[in-house]
């Protein structure tokens, strides 16, 4: 039994199509059937059903599938960790962030860059559902973002600073030299506030779901952040985001938001029990040295 072999069968099970799994592998539709037939040989057993207008796993088959899976994840893990060993610095990583992360990891980026300069960075701006798929999927090595409330079992979180959800607004704007507001303290400004689904959004509709004493003055909603800063930096509108995110951001002010269950914790995650390469344990230790970090805690106290 081949590394290639297992490779082919688990491709061809995750697609159930041969055409499409030789294109995704880079080989013919010969080849991936010929390499097949010998796994299948070889084992004794039949792990697909074949017919002319579909391929489905067999039961055997479907109880291979795991271990297979897992033998291609420990033949990666074991590669990297002989390239770690030979201390390589070359090859790339591959770094997920939510939107509302995103502007905190210039300085990181340049840093990690200047220090590597033969490692790739491949950045990912997503939504969280969409990077902890990702993460489940190794299509990334790492993800960025402020914690979830829930998060999966497989994923191991770890946090980075402690932040909150605040009202930004523009540096000319009337409550600018507020210390605090409360959500009724703005019921009168027009809002345009970050996409459902980004997650500043997601911790201001916890803050207000079952909540009737608040009728917000919606005006514009996206899931662009420098749109969106753009917007408010240039109009009366308010909108909310943590207090890091804006931390650098031109001619922006914010001021905190007094409400319960304001608090945002910036974080890493990894899959669980995952093998995290050089290149990764880098980052992240640049990640923890991040002087924006530091800015925002101090503003956040």
């Amino acid at each position: 039994m081949e590394l290639r072999q297992i490779r082919y069968f688990t491709k061809t099970a995750e697609t159930l199509n041969f055409s499409e799994a030789a294109r995704q592998l880079c080989v013919t539709q010969g080849t991936l059937s010929q390499q097949i037939s010998s796994l299948e040989g070889e084992l004794g057993v039949q792990l697909f059903e074949r017919s002319k207008h579909a391929v489905s796993l067999t039961d055997v088959g479907k109880a291979f599938l795991p271990s297979a899976q897992r033998t291609l994840k420990e033949a990666s893990s074991c590669m990297e960790r002989i390239h770690d060993v030979l201390q390589v610095r070359s090859g790339e990583i591959s770094v997920g962030t939510t939107f509302t992360f995103s502007p905190l990891l210039k300085e990181t980026i340049l840093e990690f860059m200047k220090l590597y300069p033969g490692i790739r960075l491949n950045i990912f701006c997503k939504s969280m559902e969409e990077l902890l798929g990702m993460l489940k999927r190794q299509e990334i090595d790492i993800a960025l973002s402020y914690r979830p409330e829930n998060i999966d079992v497989s994923i191991e979180s770890h946090v980075l600073f402690d932040n909150q959800l605040c009202v930004v607004m523009a540096e000319n704007h009337p409550l600018v030299k507020e210390k605090s507001l409360r959500l009724r303290d703005i019921e009168a400004y027009p809002l345009c506030l970050p996409a459902k689904g980004m997650q500043a959004r997601n911790k201001l509709d916890r803050i207000i779901h079952g909540r009737n004493d608040w009728n917000p003055n919606m005006k514009v909603e996206i899931n662009d952040i420098n749109i969106l800063l753009d917007l408010v930096r240039n109009s009366s509108m308010l909108t909310f985001l943590s207090q890091a995110t804006v931390i650098h951001s031109d001619r922006i002010a914010s001021v905190a938001l007094d409400e319960p269950h304001c608090e945002m914790q910036g974080s890493f995650h990894i899959v669980k029990d995952s093998y995290m390469k050089f290149a990764t344990r880098e980052f992240v230790k640049l990640l923890c040295q991040n002087r924006s970090f530091s800015m925002a805690m101090l503003k956040f106290l």
